[in-house]
């Protein structure tokens, strides 16, 4: 890994990638019916890899910041 800004810029990344993707997600939701909102999921791994990686380069910081105390 690089220097904490460099994680600290990829975890930002992630992140906005993250919310790009719920955003289209919630987007292509169909209204079947009045009431019934149907969302068939099309970016489910794609957001669980992008979670995964956001929930370690966390950890990477908190690391950081642990050492340096």
């Amino acid at each position: 890994m690089g220097n904490r800004f460099e994680i600290q810029r990829e975890l930002a990344d992630a992140q906005n990638q993250l919310d790009n993707l719920c955003h289209k997600e919630s987007d292509s939701c169909k209204i079947k019916s009045i009431g019934t909102v149907t969302i068939e999921p099309k970016y489910g791994k794609d957001m669980n890899e992008l979670r995964s990686k956001c929930s370690e380069l966390s950890m990477i910081l908190e690391a950081m910041d642990a050492s340096e105390d």
